[in-house]
């Protein structure tokens, strides 16, 4: 009976699925709503943006990954919608991965500071395998040491392509000084394995718990700072059957300029790694642009071994009231509501 050579097939890539549905893009503070759908309905967003993602492994390898969402309020019946895609790409492995989702979220007012965001999410996720990228034993001639360009292996036909639904379920509390929110993903454990029939690569059920405080840096307006001068800080803590993410990140608001910190922290049962890193952004009226960078690190690569991160994002609010702001640009915020 013919085997594929590499494991890679079955079990590397499955993981790497599981591994990267979740945690690939790291400004999580400003992209909360890729573990919390809910805060597409936050102040009655209007927004759309881009990011892009790259990291880099070993021997000149790494994945890319981009992301788009969308945003949009009916403020009179109480709801929004959200849209977002998320794809990423290992060209040595021939490996695309996509899922498109769409979130309904129900606004609540519990009092004047106080609002309730449930939501729903259905998403739809998608692997794709360029088998040609692949070696199978059939092109292996050991006689020759020759590479045969085509396999006839018949597991090859069967391996291109595993597409499954994705359900979520998530919350958030906030104010315009702080903010609390518990989502669960994959509730359906989707089975992503290239075969079916494999039950050991089901997605587990991922919760996660959030939390953020604005602090107003300037409440007095001293002329040494700008007038709207905040710290924003933020935590996500993750966790499923194999692995605990926490995300840590402090961001200085100095009017439409921001810098940050963020610190992630992630366990299995295989390895653990820490990262750290930088983040910068700039506004300009309904504009945002911003860029992120977290620092490798190979202390012991057997252990620990953390890749370099480089992310890049745009933004565009189309929110009818935003330019009345005039330079406050606080990242928790009710007016909108009203």
């Amino acid at each position: 009976m013919r085997r594929i050579e590499l494991i890679l097939l079955f079990f590397l890539l499955p993981m790497l699925s599981i591994e990267a549905q979740d945690d690939l893009i790291v400004s999580r503070s400003r992209f909360m709503q890729k573990t919390n759908p809910s805060y597409l309905g936050l102040n009655n967003m209007n927004k759309t943006g881009v990011l892009y993602n790259t990291i880099g492994l070993v021997s000149n390898q790494g994945i890319e990954s981009r992301y788009f969402f969308g945003s949009l309020s009916f403020d009179s019946d109480y709801f929004s919608l959200g849209v977002d895609m998320y794809s990423y790409t290992l060209d040595n492995a021939g490996l695309v991965h996509t899922n498109p989702s769409l979130s309904f979220i129900y606004k609540i007012q519990l009092d004047n500071e106080d609002f309730f965001l449930p939501s729903i999410t259905l998403g739809m996720g998608s692997n794709k395998l360029d088998t040609s990228k692949l070696v199978f034993e059939d092109q292996l001639s050991l006689v020759s040491g020759y590479l045969q360009s085509l396999s006839n292996d018949p597991l090859a036909p069967l391996i291109g392509n595993a597409n499954y639904l994705d359900l979520g379920a998530s919350f958030i509390i906030h104010s315009n000084k702080y903010l609390f929110g518990l989502s669960a993903q994959h509730l359906n454990q989707p089975n992503i394995s290239y075969n079916k029939e494999n039950e050991e690569f089901k997605m587990p059920i991922r919760f996660s718990i959030q939390g953020a405080y604005e602090f107003d840096l300037n409440p007095y307006d001293q002329g040494f700072l700008p007038r709207y001068t905040t710290l924003y800080t933020f935590t996500n803590i993750s966790k499923s059957s194999y692995s605990t993410d926490v995300y840590l990140s402090q961001e200085f608001q100095f009017g439409e300029f921001s810098i940050g910190l963020n610190e992630s922290m992630k366990s299995t049962e295989a390895f653990s790694m820490l990262n750290v890193g930088i983040s910068v952004a700039l506004s300009y009226e309904n504009f945002e642009f911003g860029t992120l960078y977290n620092f490798p690190s190979r202390k012991d690569p057997a252990k620990a071994y953390s890749p370099s991160t480089f992310e890049v994002f745009l933004t565009f609010d189309f929110s009818p009231y935003l330019r009345n702001r005039r330079g406050d640009y606080r990242r928790l915020s009710v007016d909108n509501y009203y």
